[in-house]
């Protein structure tokens, strides 16, 4: 099957790699763990709230998000998926209050 990427899908990728980039060259490669700050630098960046509501990617998206950032941080991208797997459970099945209490805390990283 082929297909084309949209101009807005290559931009986001590439903007994805480039963050992820970023923050891997910003941290020692023995690191080996994920801090609050990562997680502060991908909200800083606007990545972090493309997972939710108001900022949400189609599942293909989130893909294409994910794969950028890895190409430049797999630290980052561990944390962008980490943060998924915490708020989606909130967002599919929370009531309204958590909802609304958890998941922009979550985006904010």
């Amino acid at each position: 099957m082929a297909f084309d990427l949209t101009d807005e899908q290559r931009e986001l990728r590439a903007r994805a790699s480039s963050v992820g980039i970023d923050l891997a060259s910003r941290r020692s490669p023995n690191e080996g763990r994920v801090d609050r700050e990562l997680l502060l630098e991908l909200a800083r960046s606007g990545l972090l709230g493309r997972l939710f509501p108001k900022g949400a990617v189609s599942a293909f998206d989130l893909c294409l998000l994910r794969e950028g950032l890895a190409q430049g941080s797999t630290a980052a991208e561990t944390a962008l998926a980490m943060q998924g797997l915490g708020g989606y459970p909130i967002l599919q099945s929370g009531r309204a209050e958590t909802v609304e209490r958890w998941v922009p805390r979550i985006a904010r990283g």
